[in-house]
This record gives structure tokens, C-alpha cells and sequence, in this order.
């Protein structure tokens, strides 16, 4: 798709689903993963950035922790999700790196494209999350495809938009496709 201004969900993320995952989180773990994400909101109301940026804290942190967890369902592994809370700078790194994979979880809630740096150095697995309770896990991108299929253009907040150091993925057609952790570590090796 080389015309950015023709980019939709109809035609850059709809055709490629077939390929995607589902996993279906239970009422335990939605209750869990809320309850958490509360919980984080009252610890980084203390940090300067979340002060200025706090108007979806609690969206942006139940869906990433969602695709986390789905990400482990999937898997069939524990420890992707760090369940423990502190200051921002001690969880700067990618997310499956507790599991020795240098790679990064992107979810995003349906309709919406993933918010990617406009200059990736890694791989990120790409999530939709569907009305809080059902990931679609769509697959591998690598910081090549990253960094080529975005638009700034596909960001609805403003504010975000305006910092100018992120972008949207829209090249789900490019994803790697996994069934387990083997085949995933042969694609980001």
C-alpha cells in the first residue's frame, strides 16, 4: 500500500485477520488486570510526566498489560506481565525481555492503529484488543517494517501527535506469524 492517505482499517488491518490469533481473557484476569492498572495510576500520579499526560492512564494501561497476558496465554508461559509497580525508568526495556527475547508488546484497542517510535530498534508483537476481554495476537513486526509502514497521520491525539516522536504501524500485512515460543525466538533471533 503506497498511498498514506488511503490507509483504513477496512483495507490495512481487516484483510491480513485470518491470520491472527485469539485469546480470551477470563473475568479473574480482566478483574485482575483493572485492579492493576488502578493501582499504577495512583503510583505514577507521583511522576512529572504522567501529571501532564494522565487523561487515558487507565486505558493505556489495561491494554497493555491485557496484551501481555494474552501474549503469555498464548505461549503458555508465565512472566511477561511484571505485576509489580514502581518508578517509570525501571521498566524501559522491551516487554519479553524477561523472558529472553528482545522484543516489545503493542496493544491497541480495535479501530485504532498500534503507536510505534518513529525510529525502532525492535521487534514488536502487535495486539488489537477487542471490548476488553479478547486479543487478537497479529503477529511479529520487525524495526525495518516499523519504520516503514507509519504515518503520524494515523495518531488521534493531538498531543501525542504533536511530541513528534511516535507514529502509527500500519503494515499488517509484513507480520511474522508464530504458534509457539520457539517460533517466535527464530524470528527475532
Amino acid at each position: 500500500m503506497s498511498d498514506k492517505k488511503n490507509i483504513s482499517y477496512a483495507n490495512s488491518v481487516k484483510p491480513f485477520s485470518s491470520g491472527f490469533a485469539l485469546i480470551k481473557l477470563t473475568d479473574s484476569e480482566v478483574d485482575r488486570i483493572e485492579s492493576f492498572a488502578r493501582h499504577v495510576i495512583m503510583a505514577k500520579s507521583k511522576e512529572g510526566q504522567y501529571r501532564r499526560d494522565n487523561s487515558s492512564m487507565l486505558k493505556r494501561f489495561y491494554t497493555g498489560t491485557a496484551g501481555e497476558l494474552a501474549v503469555e496465554k498464548y505461549l503458555n508461559i508465565k512472566g511477561i506481565v511484571d505485576w509489580s509497580i514502581g518508578d517509570s525508568d525501571k521498566y524501559y526495556h522491551p516487554d519479553l525481555s524477561s523472558i529472553g527475547i528482545k522484543a516489545g508488546v503493542k496493544t491497541v484497542d480495535y479501530g485504532l492503529f498500534p503507536i510505534v517510535f518513529k525510529d525502532s530498534k525492535s521487534h514488536e508483537l502487535i495486539n488489537i484488543l477487542f471490548n476488553k476481554r479478547y486479543v487478537y495476537i497479529c503477529g511479529v513486526a520487525t524495526p525495518n517494517v516499523l519504520n516503514k509502514y507509519q504515518s503520524v497521520d494515523l495518531i488521534r491525539d493531538p498531543k501525542l501527535r504533536n511530541k513528534g516522536t511516535k507514529s502509527a504501524f500500519y503494515g499488517f500485512e509484513h507480520l511474522l506469524h508464530f504458534k509457539d515460543i520457539d517460533e517466535l525466538k527464530e524470528l527475532i533471533k
